[in-house]
């Protein structure tokens, strides 16, 4: 337990460079994911999560963080669902239970002050998360348990604390900035509990 403790701080430590690095690409990964950033939705082109549905006065990184911090709650959740569907260890159902009932009222949330925003959010896990989705759906019983606790639990968890921190720290618009500090407490708790009750 001290070392699973001491490997858990570490991590938390960590996460202070982690929002560092996470700030200085967030532009670039925006720009990408986003050219051109003021194109207007038109009619006939569905609207794209993170894009502009209307004139705002939100930042690239602000809608950056509605877009990451959406697919991360989504992943959240959807990850917890299957955890539900394939998992017989009582410690990891009984996470998954509480990571639903507490990230979709916060998913839904961010979906209503994106709105309010006049951005679009994202519907759907992302790639990345998608693909991880995809990886526990191939596995089962205790092979299924560590790596949902790892990835799921943990890394998870230390990804989307770093966005909330980002958010929290430079993010431009005093709403989402709120909404990201806001939600920060929560997110270490989910992290605490996914490192030490699910050992």
């Amino acid at each position: 337990m001290n070392s699973q403790h001491h490997s858990f701080t570490n991590k938390l430590t960590n996460l202070i460079g982690i929002v560092g690095v996470s700030a200085a690409i967030a532009f670039t990964s925006y720009y990408c994911l986003n050219q051109p950033a003021n194109a207007q939705i038109t009619p006939n082109n569905p609207p794209i999560p993170g894009v502009r549905n209307q004139q705002t006065n939100i930042s690239d990184l602000d809608r950056l963080y509605i877009l990451e911090a959406g697919w991360g709650g989504l992943a959240e959740v959807q990850l917890a669902q299957l955890a539900l569907q394939k998992s017989k260890n009582n410690k990891i159902r009984q996470y998954a239970q509480q990571i639903i009932r507490e990230h979709t009222p916060v998913n839904q949330q961010l979906i209503e002050l994106a709105t309010r925003k006049g951005i679009t959010p994202p519907t759907d896990v992302g790639p990345k998360y998608q693909v991880l989705i995809e990886r526990l759906s191939q596995l089962s019983g205790s092979n299924f348990d560590q790596v949902y606790k790892n990835e799921a639990g943990i890394n998870l968890h230390m990804e989307y604390l770093a966005i909330q921190r980002r958010q929290s720290q430079l993010g431009q618009d005093p709403d989402l900035r709120a909404f990201a500090t806001k939600n920060i407490p929560v997110v270490q708790k989910h992290l605490q509990m996914g490192s030490d009750r699910l050992s």
